[in-house]
């Protein structure tokens, strides 16, 4: 009996994103505040650190926000041309239109995924860090608490952003293996990814 790569990359995939939910869900035990906003306007009158920590978040939440915006209107008109050129370059080096279109498919959903990731990673990356420094003001077992959060705030990343990475390449190969025969072409324009 032979195992196929299939039977063991999408399992593997599912796996990571549901342990990437589940640490997710133990991040999302430790309260930042009360839930309102209303830490937002009052951060320079607020009595303890504690309670700026709200504010602050809130602050660096959209600032990162504001950022990926501005980040990915750029990207985004970069990966059009970019994508357009090598499709050109693609379909006039191998005298193939196909081979130029599927690698330039390729390079637009292995873009769109790392602007997924990145996006991701960017906010679990801020709505972990406001629970850490929560954590670790705790006097008890303060600091313990606080690595946990931000350890599991990494493998939420790691584990999250990994494998959709490697889902959205498996689900390009096995959409492609539909239109290529030749394994040569094939990976030559996933490469693309």
């Amino acid at each position: 009996m032979t195992l196929s790569a299939d039977a063991l990359i999408v399992p593997c995939c599912i796996v990571g994103i549901l342990f990437a939910c589940y640490q997710f869900t133990l991040i999302r035990q430790v309260k930042v505040g009360d839930g309102s906003l209303a830490g937002k306007d009052s951060l320079e009158a607020q009595e303890t650190p504690e309670g700026r920590i709200v504010g602050i978040y809130i602050r660096i939440m959209e600032g990162a926000m504001t950022f990926l915006r501005e980040e990915y209107t750029i990207c985004a008109v970069f990966c059009v041309f970019f994508g357009l050129t090598i499709m050109g370059l693609v379909s006039w080096g191998t005298h193939s239109t196909k081979q130029g279109v599927a690698t330039a498919v390729a390079f637009w959903i292995g873009a769109s995924t790392s602007m997924l990731c990145g996006f991701l990673g960017m906010m679990i990356a801020t709505y972990s860090n406001a629970r850490t420094t929560l954590s670790a003001v705790k006097k008890e077992d303060g600091y313990t608490k606080a690595f946990n959060v931000a350890f599991r705030g990494g493998s939420v990343m790691g584990y999250l952003l990994c494998s959709l990475g490697v889902l959205v390449l498996w689900i390009l190969l096995t959409v492609y293996k539909m239109f290529f025969d030749d394994m040569e072409t094939l990976m030559d324009c996933v490469a693309g990814y």
